[in-house]
């Protein structure tokens, strides 16, 4: 037999590239070590929760993660709840507060907002987009969690949106008319 392998010398390179691209792409959240769906939906719950004020959840009490779906992406309908991708669901815990507080944005548009198109924010929402949709919960989530969680086919909320948006949410749902039952 011929002399040991210097595994030591060997192995260092690539332990040392390993550790480089740890340390350059990030650690998974610890959200991502192997959920389930059911976990995933609970996670998502409980930051929808966390997130929105209760006064709005109370308004809207039939908003609920009803289930996760494959995938980078999430959307609410009218009556059948939010789905919340894989993706997102196993996102950090600031940015999935954001992402569930852009998805409660649609619900309280659905039901507070002008009804000019499915999910139009309320009657005047400063800022007009090719999405304005879209900006408004992205202004909503914005709002209620203080961080933005870039969103690549939303434009941003603007600071004129932003403050509009944050006095409107502050009255609460009992401030507001509702435009659906």
């Amino acid at each position: 037999m011929g002399s040991p392998v210097p595994y030591g010398r060997v192995l260092a390179p690539a332990i040392a590239v390993l550790t480089a691209l740890v340390v350059l792409v990030g650690t998974p959240s610890q959200a991502s070590a192997a959920m389930s769906y059911k976990q995933m939906q609970n996670r998502a719950q409980s930051a929808m929760n966390s997130a929105v004020p209760y006064a709005w959840r109370k308004a809207l009490p039939n908003v609920k993660v009803v289930s996760v779906i494959g995938g980078y992406s999430s959307y609410s309908t009218r009556y059948r709840g939010i789905k919340i991708g894989t993706y997102h669901a196993q996102r950090p815990w600031s940015n999935l507060k954001s992402v569930m507080a852009h998805e409660f944005a649609h619900h309280i548009a659905f039901h507070y907002g002008s009804r000019r198109s499915y999910g139009a924010p309320p009657t005047g929402f400063p800022q007009a987009t090719r999405s304005t949709v879209e900006t408004w919960a992205d202004c909503v989530a914005t709002a209620l969690t203080g961080t933005r969680y870039r969103y690549g086919n939303v434009p941003p909320c603007n600071a004129r949106a932003l403050a509009w948006t944050k006095a409107w949410l502050k009255k609460g749902p009992s401030g507001h008319r509702r435009t659906l039952r």
